[in-house]
């Protein structure tokens, strides 16, 4: 991703709202916030009103340079990377992990990072980005009632602790600040920079809230030494597993009972969304380039947010006259604006439009950006009605455009949805094959749990008489591979355990018992722990001294945090615009 893909992406939009009051007019600020004079907003916060832009300028800023402060350790541990590949692999892992208990301010700062990022997408939105939105308005609220906004200088004091500006010397790394502020040709953008200090300010802001909330608060060291020692445990044990294939195969379903399967599962059985969509692409003129009409296209979606997605073609129009921005072209080659592609599934969009974008340095077909997910669309009955009038553009909202997006030859790409057909329940003839491989599968899943069972029930039943080995013949008889696994060091991000079983389970069963049965896609597994024993090596002192006693503090502190944040949701009277999705109306927890 270039420097000017990564600042328009996160750029904050400064609006200027004109608004005529009596004979003359009155010309407002919104300096990232709404206004008494406009009822419209996207958010709201503390009786403050937070347009779209203004909103996806405090969550999309908050989550990339969130995002970026946490991945981007410049030339910190570059010296990890033995054989330069980007990645610490397994054979790297040990140097790595030696390295971050020498260095374990690195850790923790990572650490809390990675708390406010995950902190910050809680919410009473779907969408993380809004809940980000949300939660930095709700901070910088409470900044104002209690005076915990941070001076410039404590807030160049955060950036120079971070990791992310810190080289292997331990020295300030100005170049890759620089870059994350959106510095380009050796020219600050201040408002990027602004953005990006606005986020650590934010961060600076939670960091003494956390503070104020829990007020430091600590697990007693014995017991929280006690509770990692438990669950830090090496666990030895006996695995067996039993493949599908050694299961007889289930009957086929009869037609009637086919039938009623597919009515008792008919939901699972629609037909493929369908969209029409709009493909407006913008071709660099004569002296540009595509970084630099980026900028002019961050422009036109200023524009056109304020015109909540109505009227691109004369936004275009006269984007393309202006001398102030890059030049550029919009038109086909048979002079129209765009190009429309009819009703289609996203696989047959696919076929139709092969064009594939950089999506965050990701190579993404346009079909599936055009296919991402949007509400409250027209259907196709009501644009292609308004479209005969001459009223589609009417239609239109914000929420429907996704861009711009750039190709491999250099130009830029935006999406516009402007219908969308949704699923409709096949009947049952239409439905029958889909319906027969999910009964046979859902029979052969049944028969596999009931001969699973049967073999576990065995096992356990022989233990005491024959001790782990002999009791787990009957899952060699029965057609499984029987090994010994361990010692496993449980809570070790390299600890590969027996497919299907967790730390948790093993942790769980006493020694010479049985781990719950684990029923897989291809097939069963039963695990028994035999032995256990706790490391006390002067490295795993240091990992829990350093490294994960702090962790436990942490998430006590986090979760003390949360309900700060559940408290807030209320206090500051959090407004959502019906276009915003809510985790309660989606169902989802």
């Amino acid at each position: 991703m270039t420097i000017l893909e990564f600042i328009r992406k996160n750029s904050l939009m400064v609006l200027i709202v004109i608004v005529a009051v009596g004979a003359g007019l009155v010309m407002m600020d919104y300096s990232g916030k709404g206004s008494a004079f406009s009822r419209d907003f996207y958010i709201r916060v503390d009786d403050v009103g937070y347009s779209y832009p203004e909103a996806a300028a405090l969550g999309e800023n908050g989550k990339q340079y969130l995002s970026s402060l946490i991945s981007a350790t410049g030339e910190l541990t570059e010296h990890l990377d033995t054989d330069g590949n980007g990645t610490i692999d397994s054979a790297e892992q040990p140097a790595a992990i030696a390295w971050q208990q020498e260095h374990p301010e690195v850790f923790q700062s990572l650490n809390d990072l990675r708390s406010v990022y995950a902190a910050w997408h809680y919410g009473v939105a779907k969408d993380g980005e809004v809940n980000v939105a949300i939660n930095r308005a709700m901070l910088q609220a409470e900044a104002d009632r209690l005076g915990l906004h941070p001076s410039e200088e404590q807030i160049d004091a955060y950036l120079r602790s971070l990791p992310a500006f810190k080289k292997e010397d331990g020295s300030f790394n100005l170049d890759l600040y620089r870059r994350l502020a959106g510095y380009r040709h050796g020219n600050v953008s201040r408002v990027h920079e602004e953005a990006l200090r606005g986020v650590v300010a934010d961060i600076i802001i939670w960091d003494a809230l956390q503070k104020m909330v829990s007020d430091n608060i600590a697990f007693n060291t014995k017991a929280q030494t006690t509770y990692l020692d438990a669950i830090s445990q090496n666990i030895s044990g006996i695995t067996a597993f039993i493949p599908s294939s050694a299961i007889p195969a289930a009957p086929d379903p009869t037609e009637e009972e086919l039938r009623a399967y597919w009515e008792q599962h008919k939901e699972n059985y629609k037909s493929d969304e369908q969209r029409i969509i709009s493909v407006y692409t913008l071709t660099p003129g004569e002296g540009s380039n595509t970084e630099n009409l980026l900028a002019t296209a961050d422009e036109i979606l200023q524009e056109l947010s304020l015109a909540n997605g109505q009227g691109l073609d004369g936004i275009l129009d006269r984007a393309s006259k202006n001398p102030q921005y890059e030049p550029f072209t919009y038109l086909q080659a048979d002079g129209s604006t765009l190009q429309s592609y009819e009703l289609a599934t996203q696989q047959e969009l696919a076929e139709r439009l092969q064009d594939t974008v950089n999506d965050n340095g990701k190579g993404v077909p346009l079909a599936a950006i055009a296919f991402s997910e949007v509400e409250n669309v027209a259907t196709p009955e009501i644009y292609q009605s308004a479209k005969a009038n001459g009223t589609a553009d009417r239609l239109v909202a914000i929420r429907q455009i996704r861009g711009f997006y750039t190709t491999a030859d250099g130009k830029l790409k935006l999406v516009r949805i402007e219908a969308v057909k949704p699923p409709t329940v096949l009947d049952y003839e239409e439905a029958k094959d889909r319906a027969l491989t999910d009964c046979r599968k859902e029979r052969a899943d049944n028969a596999l749990k009931c001969k699973a069972q049967e073999i576990y029930e065995q096992i356990q039943k022989n233990l005491g008489e024959k001790g782990l080995r002999n009791a787990f013949e009957i899952a060699s008889t029965s057609g499984g591979t029987v090994e010994d696994f361990g010692p496993l060091a449980m809570g070790q991000l390299n600890t590969v355990l027996p497919t299907g079983v967790s730390d948790a389970d093993l942790i769980g069963t006493p020694s010479g018992k049985l781990a719950p049965l684990a029923i897989l896609p291809n097939g069963a597994r039963i695990t028994a722990v035999s032995r256990r024993t706790v490391e006390k090596s002067p490295s795993a002192t240091m990992r829990r001294q350093l490294m994960e006693l702090p962790m436990q503090n942490d998430q006590l502190r986090a979760e003390m945090m949360q309900e700060w944040q559940n408290a807030g949701f209320s206090r500051f009277n959090v407004q959502l615009s019906s276009s915003v999705r809510t985790v309660q109306n989606s169902g989802e927890e």
